[in-house]
This record gives C-alpha cells, sequence and structure tokens, in this order.
C-alpha cells in the first residue's frame, strides 16, 4: 500500500511541475507577444468589430471597418506597459541559476578492435622490361 502511494505521489508530482512548467511558458508567450494577440484577434473577428464595437461604426463615408478599435486596444495595453514598468522588456534582466549534479557522460557508441590476419603478398621480381609489340605485315 504504502509503495503504491509513493508510486502515485511521485507521478502527480512529476505531472504537476510539467503543468506548472506550461503555465509559466504560456504567461510568458501572451505577456510578449500581446500586441501580436490584439492584432489576431482584430484580423479573426474583423466583421464582429466593424459591425458592433467601432467608434466610427455609423460614418460609413470614413472606411474604418474597426480598425479604431484596435488602435483603442493597443492604447490600452501601450497604457498598461507605461504604468506597469515590470512588464518592460528592455527593464528585465533575468538571470538563472540552477544546480544540478555532475553528469556521468557514458558515451552514445561502443568501438571494438576487429583484428583480421595478415595476408601474404607474393612479389613478383622478374617484370618483364619490353613492352608487347603486334606482329607487323
Amino acid at each position: 500500500m504504502l509503495i503504491k502511494y509513493r508510486l502515485f505521489a511521485s507521478i502527480f508530482a512529476l505531472a504537476l511541475k510539467y503543468v506548472a512548467l506550461i503555465l509559466v511558458f504560456l504567461g510568458l508567450l501572451v505577456q510578449s507577444f500581446s500586441k501580436l494577440f490584439i492584432v489576431l484577434d482584430f484580423q479573426l473577428n474583423r466583421s464582429y468589430i466593424a459591425q458592433n464595437l467601432c467608434v466610427n461604426r455609423n460614418k460609413p463615408q470614413m472606411h474604418c471597418n474597426g480598425k479604431c478599435h484596435m488602435m483603442k486596444v493597443m492604447k490600452q495595453e501601450q497604457k498598461k506597459d507605461q504604468d506597469n514598468p515590470e512588464r518592460k522588456a528592455e527593464n528585465k534582466f533575468e538571470l538563472i541559476c540552477a544546480d544540478y549534479p555532475q553528469a556521468k557522460l557514458t558515451p552514445a557508441f561502443t568501438f571494438t578492435a576487429i583484428s583480421y590476419p595478415r595476408i601474404k603478398e607474393t612479389i613478383y621480381a622478374g617484370f618483364f622490361t619490353t613492352f608487347f609489340h603486334p606482329p607487323q605485315v
């Protein structure tokens, strides 16, 4: 019973670490690419924004098509960046320290020496010194 509990606890702790890692990673992505997400949201919901949220929806001659709403949301995001200087990328200095135990490196491939028997070569000493010439007519 105790072994099953320890196994479950270790698996649960490992899964919890992965979930926390994914949440932190997604949080960093959302914070870093917030303006990109605003533009993507505008592109995906362009018709809804133009018909319902656009400030100039009653003035079709301006050809705004919801861009005013996108600019308003971008200004709000910029104001958040100014109000919270820690959100700015240029004000961030990250230092990550980790203490890992010394890893034992094991080779991926092992090589074994194979010895082959020597081949005895016969050396011929009597070579022909003249070239063969075909008979002439």
